[in-house]
């Protein structure tokens, strides 16, 4: 055991409008064996049937709740809830999903003193067909893998805040890759590892659906890109810049891209990375194995970044 029995565990909670969920969610990590807990749920602008579940919620002293009157948005959500939680680890779940049994345990325990984020598997839920599929992410996740994909890939992973320092926020100017944009700033600060267990449960629902890519999107992506662009290889910026033509379906840039190769050969590692990711996509898909395009990604990823 390398957690502190006082060492606390804070879980932030952002949510809006989801009361028949969200107690299902506050109960998953209260219901947490381990280190002591603390949940910080963030009412982003709710109407009314929330109020009702919240006031339940904070009948138990570990519950801390905050209301925004008017909605600022699930980062802006998670900011505030960080700057009020009071553990070391500190923790999120999103108002419809929830940790799965022994997931603090596990995460506290992997989170040694120089450690600064732990992440684990997580599982995914299609309510509308009943599937379960679990996802394995790649067990590597350095500042130079992060750069080129989101080792993590959900918001479920416990960060020491006194590694991580400053670094413990989210930037409320990415309305997508938010949660990379952290693990990413986290992974310079100290180590990300990897912790073999099951912490969380991503739940598809019917009030949620995966549509096509808008304007919004791509913009917040292009804004990651950018803020990172700095720091990133030649050929990291030209897998991203591929990525977003296919996200955007402009096949002009795309042709600009590889037009590109015969004087960048070094961006080849880009176009071949990304259609080996579209082939264990798939094969994931048949398989139930849905972190197979990581892990595939990652195992080619090796020898291009050992080359800079």
């Amino acid at each position: 055991m390398w957690w502190s029995v006082t060492e606390l565990l804070s879980v932030v909670v952002p949510t809006h409008n989801r009361p028949d969920r969200l107690e299902t969610a506050v109960r998953s990590v209260l219901d947490q064996t381990g280190p002591p807990v603390e949940v910080v749920v963030v009412d982003d602008g709710s109407q009314a049937p929330t109020a009702e579940v919240l006031d339940r919620l904070s009948a138990d002293p570990r519950v801390v709740v905050l209301r925004n009157d008017v909605p600022q948005g699930a980062a802006a959500a998670r900011n505030r809830g960080i700057d009020v939680a009071r553990g070391d680890l500190v923790g999120f779940c999103d108002d419809d999903d929830l940790w799965l049994p022994g997931a603090a345990s596990a995460a506290a325990e992997a989170l040694r003193p120089s450690i600064g984020v732990v992440y684990g598997y997580h599982e995914v839920s299609i309510e509308s067909t009943g599937r379960l599929v679990t996802f394995r992410p790649p067990a590597r996740a350095t500042p130079e893998m992060m750069r080129w994909l989101n080792v993590p890939a959900v918001p479920m992973a416990v960060v020491r805040r006194s590694v991580v320092g400053d670094e413990l926020y989210f930037d409320t100017d990415l309305l997508m890759s938010e949660d990379w944009d952290l693990w990413l700033r986290c992974a310079d600060q100290a180590p990300v590892v990897l912790a073999p267990h099951p912490f969380y449960r991503y739940v598809q629902h019917a009030g949620f659906r995966v549509t096509a890519v808008t304007e919004a999107d791509l913009v917040s992506h292009r804004r990651f890109l950018d803020k990172h662009r700095s720091s990133m290889t030649a050929a990291c910026v030209a897998h991203y810049e591929f990525a977003l033509a296919l996200m955007a379906k402009d096949a002009g840039i795309a042709r600009g891209e590889l037009a590109k190769l015969p004087r960048h050969p070094t961006i080849l590692a880009a176009g071949a990375l990304i259609a080996t990711e579209v082939v264990a996509s798939r094969l994931g898909q048949r398989r139930k194995d849905p972190g197979l395009r990581s892990r595939v990604a990652v195992g080619l990823l090796g020898p291009v970044i050992a080359k800079g």
